[in-house]
């Protein structure tokens, strides 16, 4: 039995302990336990889930020095890109048809196809705002700062990692250090904020919230990308599911969730899609089978089964990722 199962069957044959939910303050009961599989490190961490609201959050939720710890300056998201690639000419033209990037120059034939490829394809996207503001929450090494400064929005961004923060000044992003509050932005002076799979990442996403409709203006959007605590995936591979990322991941949400926590700070939603890839199930099935050689991605037969995952996923309504769109009444 690996660390992980053993870990599992001791926290829930042990009586549980007082576990509070962040999210609305009710008792929770114990989910599951695992460890940090992304750099292979053995401490444990348990979860557990709200009998409420149903969040699944860490517990006992870590200090702030503790979370730090989590993310060395190795982490993945925080290396820089030499060159960005632009959106595709006909990404411009859906853009421009459907979301308003009147701007954007592409061929006239895909103009012309845009209305049946939009039907199907980048639904992901928000709507432009001439000379608009927009504000990147944990921009990382400034990748989507820098494709929304190529639509033509005007761009801040805000991240705690110090390393990440100078990657982002070398290339001319403005970027504060820190959290959203530390940074002290105007009242009603965004028209987007952008919040990309960083609200699992905080133990109080409540005062993100809370900051982001400050700061949003009237009839701005906050836009949340977040791992789905309801997905098949975690369904199926539990402590293994790639997207729980033990132990930076501190809480996991549910549309339902989400809404109860926008609704309080007078945001409504305007859009979600439950989306999700093939990634997030091989990299589970390299992690369930403690794969340290040739990756799932790069086997055929995995690779089909991922691709008959995601329709699966599609049809039961239970995606990977949250996409969600709140808007400013």
């Amino acid at each position: 039995m690996d660390r992980i199962s053993q870990s599992t069957r001791r926290a829930s044959e042990g009586p549980s302990r007082a576990a509070l939910c962040p999210l609305c303050n009710t008792d929770g009961c114990f989910a599951y336990a695992g460890r940090d599989l992304l750099f292979d490190r053995p401490q444990t961490y348990e979860y557990y889930q709200c009998r409420r609201c149903a969040a699944v959050f860490q517990h006992p939720m870590p200090d702030s020095d503790t979370i730090a710890s989590f993310y060395p300056d190795d982490y993945g998201v925080y290396q820089r890109e030499e060159k960005l690639k632009g959106p595709s000419d006909l990404k411009k033209a859906v853009l421009r048809y459907r979301y308003g990037y009147r701007h954007l120059q592409s061929p006239l034939v895909l103009r012309l196809l845009a209305p049946l490829v939009s039907a199907f394809f980048y639904k992901e996207n928000v709507h432009y705002k001439p000379n608009g503001r927009a504000l990147d929450v944990g921009c990382a090494s400034g990748h989507f700062l820098r494709t929304l400064q190529m639509l033509g929005w005007r761009c801040e961004g805000v991240e705690f990692n110090q390393t990440a923060v100078e990657t982002c000044r070398f290339q001319g992003l403005t970027v504060h250090h820190g959290n959203l509050e530390s940074a002290r932005l105007d009242n009603d002076s965004f028209d987007l904020i952008t919040v990309r799979h960083v609200i699992e990442h905080l133990a109080d996403p409540e005062s993100l919230v809370r900051e982001a409709s400050q700061i949003l203006r009237p009839g701005g959007q906050l836009l949340i990308a977040t791992p789905n605590s309801q997905a098949l995936g975690r369904r199926w591979f539990g402590a293994y599911w790639f997207a729980n990322d033990v132990p930076r991941h501190l809480i996991m949400f549910s549309p339902a969730n989400l809404d109860m926590l926008a609704a309080r700070h007078k945001l409504k939603r305007v859009t979600c899609r439950l989306n999700t890839s093939p990634k997030v199930i091989l990299n589970s099935i390299d992690y369930k089978l403690r794969n340290r050689g040739k990756p799932s991605r790069k086997k055929r037969s995995w690779r089909l089964l991922a691709k008959l995952y995601v329709l699966l996923a599609t049809i039961t309504g239970k995606g990977d990722e949250i996409f969600v769109i709140y808007e400013k009444a």
